[in-house]
């Protein structure tokens, strides 16, 4: 395929785009002095978004010839993929592990000249190391098996009540997952199954409100079980069992798995513009024009102007989260399925609390820092990658709704809270913890949550619309992905992406 060339003079701002650019300014934020820049020679591709999908979009454009230009709001790249390097043990806060099913992702690795390690087998995880802290009090698992609190039917009572969702969901379907693979969650035929989880949980199996109640103590696909799509779920345990096709251990890029897109990065032979957000985002029939403005990087001097940019190029991919999307002025308008996915699509709210360990403090009684609990920390995952059971950091982990209360607080006032909770669960655990740093996807402007967590009744209504183009606008991302999820749809929706560009270039 033979990519043309793209102009190479410079691009003059048009009236109509200064005045979108005066509609910004109407909403309420103070444009002092206006700098609009445009490129020398204009790329034939624009990607929006410099995480997984947008770096692989560009890297398979550019093999094909074509000339890309990324724009990223963040000052770094990676998107949802960041390893905390600053920290102990560097724990990962999104991306957290690459499966080996993931074949886009390895031979990405592979291709750039990383390696994958491993994770170590700690002894601190495991059935017989959980702690359940379930209505203000403690059990192992075989006590939880016992307790005249546990809530669940035969023969669940055994397991974690957030391994016994999966396994309620198959017994309400007869023992079996009607998707026939991963792929198939789409496809209409399964539209009856997209309802909420809760009301069929109930209908389907009699379960109790003390048991719905735990099941949604910490609920991955929804805020609640109410909000949760059953065909969501169905579609994450296909997941699972696609992974599980392929034997062997769960991996992750040696250093961190932040080095993946950072050796993107640097493979690319286009500009990546990092710290430019998008405004608008036009088709118009000289072609793609983008309007961005310049973001502040973390820790930087309050900027006295704020900087414009208008990019140009034949065609744009957008990898944006919907919820950066909704931010962004798109002309033509997006079709309707598009637009009710982009205005109302949930993601993931998610709150991390990464501790460092000053003091082993489940040594004391034997036990282990690997939690479930109904209260406030929710679930709590040491980061024993040495697997030497001697983690330098605890990452807390809390799902959904419950992640409101922990956002209102301040650090010093989250420390006190982090004690208070461990010292009820542990008695020797007061001040064995400090606090450094907190991840809450949900808000950073440039993710708006974790990952697209598709609402009851939304996969039939626009699920085939996400990857569908709009004119020269294509769309890209974990949100657009039809097969495995995560990192591996990300990087596989780049290259679906890209492909159909190449095609109409």
């Amino acid at each position: 395929m033979t990519v043309r060339k793209a102009p190479t003079s410079p691009l003059r701002p048009s009236r109509r785009q200064l005045l979108r650019l005066g509609a910004v300014s109407a909403l309420g934020v103070a444009w002092p002095a206006l700098t609009l820049r445009a490129q020398p020679s204009g790329p034939d591709v624009l990607v929006l978004g410099a995480g997984l999908a947008g770096l692989s979009a560009a890297l398979r454009l550019e093999e094909r010839g074509a000339r890309v230009q990324v724009i990223e709001a963040a000052h770094r790249v990676g998107g949802r993929i960041h390893t905390l390097d600053d920290l102990p043990g560097r724990p990962e806060t999104g991306g957290t592990q690459i499966g080996t099913g993931y074949v886009r992702t390895m031979a990405m690795v592979q291709r750039l000249g990383l390696s994958l390690e491993p994770n170590a087998r700690s002894p601190l995880f495991g059935d017989d190391k959980l702690v359940l802290f379930v209505a203000g009090r403690r059990y192992t698992l075989a006590e939880w098996a016992r307790a005249d609190a546990n809530p669940m039917p035969e023969p669940l009572r055994a397991m974690p009540p957030d391994r016994a969702l999966s396994r309620l969901v198959l017994q309400g379907l007869g023992g079996r997952n009607p998707l026939a693979g991963v792929e198939a969650w789409r496809d209409p035929v399964h539209s009856a199954l997209d309802l909420p989880l809760s009301a069929w949980l109930r209908e389907k199996l009699a379960l109790s409100d003390a048991a719905l109640a735990l099941l949604d103590a910490n609920v991955a696909l929804g805020d609640t079980l109410a909000e949760t799509s059953l065909l969501n779920q169905l579609y994450s345990q296909a997941n699972l069992t696609e992974l599980l096709k392929t034997p062997g251990p769960v991996q992750n890029v040696v250093g961190g798995n932040s080095r993946l897109p950072e050796a993107m990065a640097k493979a690319l032979r286009g500009r990546l513009s990092s710290g430019y957000r998008a405004g608008s985002l036009l088709d118009e029939p000289q072609g793609i024009q983008v309007t961005a403005f310049r973001t502040r990087a973390p820790g930087g001097a309050v900027m006295k102007s704020i900087r414009f940019a208008v990019f140009a190029a034949r065609a744009c991919i957008c990898t944006l989260p919907l919820p950066a999307l909704r931010k962004v002025r798109v002309e033509p308008g997006l079709p309707a399925p598009l637009a009710r996915a982009v205005a109302s699509l949930p993601y993931a709210r998610i709150t991390q609390l990464h501790l460092e360990v000053r003091r082993r403090f489940w040594e004391a009684d034997g036990s282990s820092p690997f939690l479930w609990s109904d209260g406030p920390l929710e679930r709590i995952f040491p980061q024993d990658r040495a697997g030497n059971g001697q983690p330098p950091t605890l990452t807390v982990w809390v799902n959904g709704a419950g992640t409101a209360s922990w956002d209102a607080l301040g650090d010093p006032v989250a420390q006190d809270r982090i004690d208070d909770v461990l010292a009820d669960i542990w008695s020797g655990a007061r001040g064995a913890t400090r606090l450094l740093h907190r991840t809450a996807w949900h808000r950073e402007p440039e993710s708006g949550g974790a990952w697209a967590n598709w609402a009851p009744g939304q996969v039939t209504d626009f699920g085939a619309a996400l990857a569908q183009p709009h004119g020269r606008i294509h769309f890209a991302g974990e949100h657009t992905g039809t097969g495995l999820r995560g990192i591996e749809a990300a990087i596989a929706s780049g290259e679906r992406a890209a492909d159909a560009v190449l095609a109409r270039l």
